[in-house]
C-alpha cells in the first residue's frame, strides 16, 4: 500500500476549505437576496449592503489565507473558492432563496393568523365605537368653539 505524505494531506484539505469558503460566500449573499425579497430596498441601501457583504467576505477570506495558509495567497485558493461559489450559485442557490422566502412567507402568515383573527373579531365593535366617537368630537369641538367664541368676547370687552 502506498503511503501519501502529509503535506498532501494538508493540500487537500487546504482545497477543501477553499471551495467550502466560496460556497459560504454565496450563502452568506443569498440571505441578503433572501432579506431584499422580503423587504424592498432603494438603490442606495443595496449598494451598502454590497459593500458590508464585500468587507465580510475579504476578512473571511483573509481569515482563511492566514489559518490554514499562514496568509499565503495562492492560486489553487482562489481556483477552489471560486470553483465552490460557481458550484454553489449554480445549483444549490436557486433553491434555497426560493426555500427560504417560501418557509419566512409562510412563517409571518402563521404568525400574523391570531392578529388577523383578532382584527376581525374586533372590527364591528371598534367601527360602532368608532362612529359614536365621531359623535362626541364633533360635540366636544361644537362646545370648544362656543367657549373659544365666548373668552374672545369677554378678552375684547375688557
Amino acid at each position: 500500500m502506498m503511503s501519501v505524505s502529509e503535506s498532501i494531506f494538508q493540500e487537500a484539505d487546504f482545497f477543501a476549505v477553499s471551495i467550502l469558503s466560496g460556497c459560504l460566500m454565496v450563502f452568506l449573499y443569498d440571505m441578503l437576496r433572501v432579506f431584499r425579497r422580503l423587504m424592498k430596498h432603494g438603490t442606495v441601501w443595496i449598494a451598502l449592503e454590497d459593500i458590508i457583504y464585500w468587507f465580510i467576505s475579504a476578512f473571511l477570506i483573509f481569515a482563511m489565507l492566514y489559518r490554514k495558509n499562514d496568509g499565503l495567497i495562492r492560486g489553487f485558493a482562489i481556483g477552489g473558492i471560486l470553483t465552490g461559489m460557481l458550484f454553489y450559485n449554480h445549483f444549490v442557490s436557486p433553491r434555497v432563496v426560493k426555500g427560504v422566502v417560501w418557509i419566512v412567507k409562510k412563517l409571518i402568515w402563521l404568525f400574523s393568523f391570531p392578529l388577523r383573527l383578532l382584527r376581525k373579531i374586533l372590527r364591528r365593535p371598534a367601527a360602532f365605537l368608532g362612529r359614536k366617537g365621531m359623535r362626541g368630537a364633533k360635540k366636544v369641538k361644537k362646545l370648544l368653539k362656543k367657549i373659544h367664541k365666548a373668552v374672545k368676547i369677554i378678552l375684547y370687552k375688557h
